[in-house]
């Protein structure tokens, strides 16, 4: 080699080195790219806020939800708008309201040709693992032909008979785009707990459901501890569901129960739920077991290293009225029926032990958990993005929020029946009703928080109550809800119950 073929040769090597060592140097100054955070959506059925001792309960304690809440921020006013178990659902999965969606009463399909916008589509788009397990109830199941006004017992055996299997959603667009799965439709075999996966074929767990729920979250998670990859996962355990009796409890819980319970005093002295608390008792050992899974999702996420990046979320889907106004069960405006938990929790990024007065609905959680992670919204949405409430940036996201009723039977399409069709309004210090039958009612859940004198029954005009009767008007409109008798909303299906149209016109 020539000395100028040399000198050029070292020239060209010293290059290479510094440019590769400046490389080098702007590598190591561009920060990381942060990995978004885990997410687990938890809501136990059935779970009213005052279960809880962070929201006054006395019946039990639930030390692991009140840690949750003392690690995270509680909503005090979270409404349950559609206080029913599948118009939650769909709600929570579409972030629209039941008339926009089409998912407006029990037993029906889940339309993703209507809905191709969905909480798993975004997150997986976005490079999530999505996870579905518990209770779908997304789905028309073993009353898929049972008639759409009345049921017909022979409809439902016959078609049982020939599709055994009535409770697999299969994979594919009816999972609204979950998935992985271990999921069902409905039971409530509570202590001999099944499910399925990807094959119509039961899996059954000795464990009962709660339990066995969580061992599911938390096999999952150790599995993606492993992966280069966020997850978003929905637990959606049955209990505390009807029914309320010593075969459906956990084993070892009723005994936890105290004999003597409080109950509210809008529950009539007389009521047998007051009377004869059996079924009440068995109600909070169901929601005691829930408490106690929630202590072990955080103490293996705490174990694990999960927690600093993991938001968790623990709501339900309604509440119990428990004898309250003499009504048991769910589908009415009361503060029992409504009123649910909400907790959020992201360790150093949502603030700790605050507690919040911004209203909360389920189609704001679907945006809400968006904006936490950092996932583009579909423009389908109804609800809105309140996780600039949960970081503690402001106050409150919305002033007030539509409440419905829009059949009087929970899987059929009946008018007038046991629980009569209604609209409403909730401010979070006011709740305004106005019944199919034209009937109001006004509450201030301030100095009335059991609503027990209802203002609309006054001789006196209220200046408020005529201000909520205008605004009803705007988000009715808002909802396109032209509020009709529960059996007009027949018509939005097939004899399959399949979804035909929505207020927004045709599927």
């Amino acid at each position: 080699m020539s000395r100028l073929d040399r000198r050029e040769f070292l020239t060209s090597v010293a290059g290479s080195v510094a440019l590769s060592a400046a490389s080098s140097a702007v590598a190591a100054d561009k920060p990381e790219t942060p990995r978004r955070p885990n997410i687990i959506f938890y809501f136990a059925d059935q779970y009213r806020a005052d279960n809880l001792g962070v929201y006054g309960g006395r019946n039990i304690t639930t030390p692991h939800l009140d840690r949750l809440a003392q690690e995270g921020t509680t909503f005090n006013h979270a409404t349950s708008i559609c206080p029913v178990c599948t118009p939650f659902r769909g709600m929570l999965m579409t972030g629209r309201y039941p008339t926009h969606s089409g998912i407006l009463m029990n037993w029906i399909e889940a339309s993703a040709r209507a809905n191709p916008n969905c909480l798993a589509n975004a997150f997986g788009s976005a490079g999530y693992d999505t996870t579905m397990i518990g209770k779908w109830h997304l789905s028309a199941g073993r009353l898929k032909h049972s008639g759409k006004y009345e049921p017909n017992q022979d409809a439902i055996k016959d078609y049982q008979e020939r599709h055994p299997e009535t409770e697999f959603t299969p994979p594919g667009p009816d999972r609204l785009g979950f998935t992985n799965w271990q999921s069902y439709n409905f039971h409530c075999e509570f202590n001999n707990y099944w499910y399925y996966r990807d094959e119509p074929k039961k899996i059954h767990d000795d464990a009962y459901e709660t339990d066995s729920q969580t061992n599911s979250a938390i096999a999952y998670m150790k599995k993606q501890q492993a992966a280069d990859q966020p997850f978003m996962m929905v637990v959606a355990p049955h209990p505390p569901h009807p029914p309320f009796s010593r075969n459906t409890n956990p084993a070892g819980y009723l005994e936890k129960i105290p004999h003597k319970l409080h109950f509210n005093p809008n529950v009539p002295k007389n009521h047998p739920r007051r009377r004869h608390p059996l079924a009440a008792r068995c109600y909070y050992a169901m929601s005691k077991n829930v408490d106690d899974n929630i202590g072990r999702l955080m103490k293996f996420l705490d174990d694990s290293g999960l927690a600093e990046n993991t938001i968790v979320v623990f709501t339900s889907d309604h509440g119990e009225m428990h004898g309250s106004h003499g009504r048991i069960n769910k589908m009415v405006p009361y503060t029992e029926a409504v009123h649910i938990p909400m907790i959020v929790r992201w360790p150093g990024r949502i603030p700790a032990g605050k507690r919040t007065d911004g209203l909360c609905t389920p189609v704001d959680f679907f945006p809400t958990l968006c904006g936490l992670a950092g996932v583009s919204v579909p423009d389908t949405v109804d609800g809105i993005d309140l996780s600039d409430v949960c970081l503690g940036r402001r106050q409150s996201g919305r002033e007030d929020t539509l409440m419905m009723n829009y059949t009087s039977h929970w899987d059929y399409f009946q008018t007038g029946t046991q629980w009569p069709e209604w609209r409403g309004i909730h401010t979070g210090n006011h709740t305004y009703v106005k019944w199919l039958n034209g009937k109001e009612e006004l509450y201030d859940n301030r100095e009335d928080p059991y609503q027990m004198a209802n203002l609309a029954e006054g001789s006196k005009e209220l200046p408020l109550l005529k201000r909520f009767r205008h605004r009803i008007k705007d988000l009715l409109s808002e909802a396109h809800d032209d509020f009709p008798p529960g059996t007009a909303y027949a018509d939005w299906f097939d004899d399959g119950r399949n979804l035909l149209r929505t207020s927004l016109g045709p599927v």
